[in-house]
């Protein structure tokens, strides 16, 4: 893609019984705004269905195109934050309130924590994967974390290994600095530095941060199997025909 960021198809990652997930059927990227004539020519090539946009309305640029329609795909919109989050409370507060805030690692951990559990737009992602409403987008701004973990979820459910769940996430890095970099053009030039010394965590990709979501989901359930029963419904059998639809 010319403009969107992160941009990926989860097709041909290994599974753990040695098969590949099919290719075109579940793409993964940061904010669509910015697309360009030639991405957007691409996208509707693809035939995308379903968009899942897993950001907070205050991360939505004012400005800007929505490419959705024009791809003609349906945009399903959810805010994945808690109430309880620090970082939801911080995206809601004034400015002046966030000049003095800061977010250290353990901040955006527990966010990981969170994401996997009651989570409405994983659920809806998961139904449109049972469904057969493919091919779909996951996105959010950075297309790493919030993404990133629908992703993990996905994966895991069509019997994807850990390490290749993670190989997977770890392919964020390569466009860290543009996401950091993308972020910066809201700050002011002079508050620059200090913006990246109190808030430049949020811009990272570390591996224990994908860590910390699956010890969560796997202490409070157990295995990924009672996880995706719990959470999303799906019993060993359905797991099992998901598996034989999406993989070759």
């Amino acid at each position: 893609m010319e403009k969107i960021l992160n941009f990926r198809d989860l097709g041909g990652i290994v599974t753990e019984d040695g098969r590949k997930i099919k290719k075109g059927l579940f793409f993964r990227c940061a904010m669509l705004e910015e697309a360009s004539e030639n991405d957007i020519a691409e996208l509707k090539k693809l035939g995308i269905k379903l968009i899942f946009d897993y950001r907070n309305p205050e991360e939505i640029p004012e400005a800007g195109g929505y490419p959705y329609n024009e791809i003609g795909a349906k945009r399903l919109s959810f805010i994945m934050l808690r109430g309880n989050d620090k970082l939801f409370k911080l995206q809601n507060q004034p400015n002046y309130k966030r000049i003095f805030a800061k977010v250290t690692l353990e901040d955006i951990k527990n966010t990981y924590r969170s994401l996997p559990f009651g989570n409405e737009g994983y659920k809806r992602m998961v139904q449109a994967l049972a469904d057969g409403e493919v091919p779909f987008i996951q996105h959010c701004s950075a297309g790493k974390d919030r993404t990133g973990v629908g992703s993990a979820i996905l994966l895991g459910i069509l019997g994807v290994s850990f390490d290749n769940i993670m190989e997977d996430y770890l392919k964020s890095l390569k466009v860290e600095k543009e996401i950091r970099d993308k972020a910066a053009e809201r700050v002011p030039r002079i508050l620059f530095r200090y913006f990246q010394r109190r808030f430049g965590l949020l811009f990272r990709v570390e591996k224990e941060l994908l860590e910390a979501a699956l010890e969560e989901i796997i202490g409070r359930y157990g295995s990924l199997e009672n996880y995706a029963s719990a959470e999303f419904d799906l019993t060993r059998e359905k797991i099992k025909e998901l598996r034989n639809r999406y993989t070759e």
